[in-house]
């Protein structure tokens, strides 16, 4: 009798601890740490079951504490997977670059313009072999302001500090296709030191064209299409984010001349109204090229916006009132270039059908009449000696239906440009000289460079940007702002 009440014991102890362990939340089995009770015999005395009870206590109260300490675990355990899936899954590479530029005018009285300090950075990544991410922005403070008052407070604002989103945007490959949605540059045009058939993104005109071009385009949002098949590249793009020219306001280095007539002083000018982001507004273009031979020859249309506003104009009382507004206009292009003998022989012609310029006309209403123009270019590159790295090119304008009250204006104008560079002592000295001359007025653009690589990161230049010719054409417009320039770079 005393063994069958021991027995009836020992079970009921059992199974209210099973069915605890049963209905605890989250239940997990003990881990190897844990000593599970010593199953004694029947006829052990009443005490002994008593300790058995005790320690059957301690073993359901340490397995609680298991159970929680394993969850946590758990959830570390999940928590560091996850981590190393993202990881895995969107592994970002940064990279970037912090730069100091420092210019001073070269003629009296020699003013310090520029002592600008830059951090660009970067960001790239894939979440998998098809799908890709880019990330950039870089942001400028010009100390020229804190230690000289040589521009004026509406400068000071517009040039002092900038916090800017670059390029950023994911890219999408499969098969044939290639699919770019976010803020890009679409580059058409490869001619050197010259803008022709690089006809899509507004410029960064603040400093002239004497920045990087990857600085001077502004990247736009919206979406690039490309189709490649063998030797055929197709590209659609749409660009809802439009932007325009930046240009310089009163009283900075490169303020671009209103279209007046000499001597003419009274005037005022309107701020523009630049059309909002939004589908209606893209910019739509397609370009498709392909390899003949190892002739590569491509054509494009965009229908965009004047990237610069067109100068409307109206005349009271002897003052010229501006009121500069945007408009649509379809381009046209093509394109082209061949190696012949190691000579690379390339060109690019871009047709305006509905330009529209601005007369010396009192006469005329809004000051302004369209007309039809084509850009073109031919340059060839070479390598002569395995040294001398030397482009060439030839631009001229024909504008169709020209009249003699075009300001600034010919029926023909034309260009050159010359650029000449080498690399010395295992390529850490590199000397460079561009020239580009325009023709009409005449004016020339000098710009001699020679960089230095102190370290494979860090690298410091010292050039010249030198203007002249006759002040009815730009180059020499801008003779009195020759500078001399200093670069330091370090690259990460």
């Amino acid at each position: 009798m005393k063994n069958q009440k021991l027995f009836c014991l020992i079970f009921v102890v059992a199974f209210v601890l099973m069915s605890r362990a049963v209905w605890a939340e989250d239940a997990a089995p003990p881990n190897d740490d844990f000593v599970m009770p010593v199953i004694v015999d029947k006829k052990a005395p009443t005490s002994y079951i008593q300790k058995m009870l005790i320690r059957l206590d301690e073993f359901e109260k340490n397995l609680r504490q298991n159970q929680k300490y394993l969850i946590v675990e758990d959830q570390l355990a999940d928590l560091k997977k996850k981590y190393e899936d993202f990881q895995d899954w969107a592994h970002i590479k940064i990279h970037g670059s912090l730069e100091n530029q420092s210019a001073i005018k070269m003629y009296q009285p020699n003013s310090v313009t520029k002592l600008r300090n830059q951090i660009y950075l970067t960001g790239s990544g894939e979440f998998s072999p098809t799908f890709k991410y880019f990330v950039s922005g870089r942001f400028n403070y010009d100390s020229v302001f804190a230690v000289s008052d040589h521009y004026n407070a509406g400068v000071e604002s517009d040039q002092k500090a900038e916090l800017e989103l670059r390029d950023t945007y994911i890219d999408y490959s499969t098969g044939p296709w290639d699919i770019r949605l976010g803020k890009q540059q679409v580059v058409w045009g490869e001619a050197v030191g010259l803008f022709y058939a690089d006809v899509v993104n507004a410029k960064d005109l603040r400093e002239f064209i004497l920045p990087d071009f990857e600085f001077i385009r502004i990247p736009e949002w919206g979406a690039s299409v490309e189709f490649t098949q063998g030797d055929f590249n197709s590209q659609l793009i749409v660009l809802p984010g439009v932007e325009f020219d930046k240009t310089g306001v009163p009283g900075t280095e490169f303020t671009y001349p209103l279209p007046l007539p000499n001597n003419v002083t009274p005037f005022t000018v309107t701020d523009p109204k630049e059309p909002k982001y939004g589908f209606d507004n893209s910019k739509i273009g397609t370009r498709v090229s392909y390899l003949i031979n190892g002739l590569d020859v491509g054509a494009f249309f965009l229908n965009s916006w004047t990237s610069s506003p067109v100068m409307y104009r109206t005349i009271n009382a002897g003052v010229y009132n501006f009121n500069p507004d945007y408009e649509r206009q379809n381009i046209f292009g093509v394109t082209f270039s061949k190696e012949i003998n190691d000579y690379v022989c390339k060109g690019e012609a871009v047709y305006y059908p509905d330009a529209r310029f601005s007369v010396n006309d009192p006469t005329d209403f809004d000051g302004i009449k369209e007309s039809g123009y084509v850009d073109y270019l031919l340059g060839v590159d070479h390598i002569f000696f395995n040294k001398w790295d030397v482009n060439v090119q030839y631009t001229q304008r024909w504008i169709m239906d020209f009249e003699n009250t075009f300001m600034n204006e010919e029926e023909f104008s034309n260009g050159f440009s010359f650029r000449l560079s080498r690399n010395w002592f295992s390529r850490k000295l590199t000397t460079e000289f561009l020239a580009i001359a325009e023709l009409r007025a005449p004016g020339f653009l000098y710009r001699p460079k020679v960089s230095y690589a102190l370290t494979d990161n860090l690298k410091m230049a010292v050039g010249a940007d030198v203007f002249s010719g006759n002040s009815s054409g730009l180059f020499g417009y801008f003779r009195n702002q020759s500078r001399w320039y200093t670069e330091l770079t370090y690259k990460f």
